[in-house]
């Protein structure tokens, strides 16, 4: 239970900084990206282009996949996994249907939204090869 309950906290923790990461990464390559990202970060005028908007929506299920893999690896159970993307999918939909609805274009809303737990999902089923499902079997 301890392994589980880390694998959530563990997973919780590392998936927005891993958007951030994505987005730097990006930035670096793109400015004009990179300018749009610092004014959203400075004032929170959202000024992305829909392809930038799109890429943004990528980057978010890129790191709700490999949180949903973290935890899988580290807690060894699927149920942290579902909970991280029912934490997920709840923070979202508070953050984009109720809070910045007006912010954001609306597909990127549902985008955010709808992608999310099924993201951390994909990301617990990825990481099965690297948990144990039993006990090893007996060298002989």
């Amino acid at each position: 239970m301890v392994r589980a309950a880390l694998g959530f906290v563990i997973g919780a923790a590392i998936w927005m900084p891993v958007f951030f990461v994505i987005a730097i990464g990006f930035s670096l390559v793109s400015p004009d990206y990179a300018a749009h990202g610092r004014t959203w970060m400075s004032a929170g005028v959202f000024e992305f282009t829909a392809p930038q908007a799109a890429a943004n929506v990528v980057f978010w299920v890129l790191s709700e996949v490999f949180a949903g893999w973290l935890t899988a690896v580290v807690a060894r159970r699927r149920e942290a996994v579902w909970v991280l993307a029912a934490i997920v999918l709840l923070y979202l939909c508070t953050l984009h249907i109720v809070l910045y609805w007006p912010q954001f274009p609306w597909w990127y809303n549902v985008s955010v939204v709808l992608t999310s737990a099924p993201a951390v999902l994909f990301g617990g089923r990825l990481a099965a090869r690297f948990t144990r499902r039993g006990p090893a079997p007996a060298a002989g």
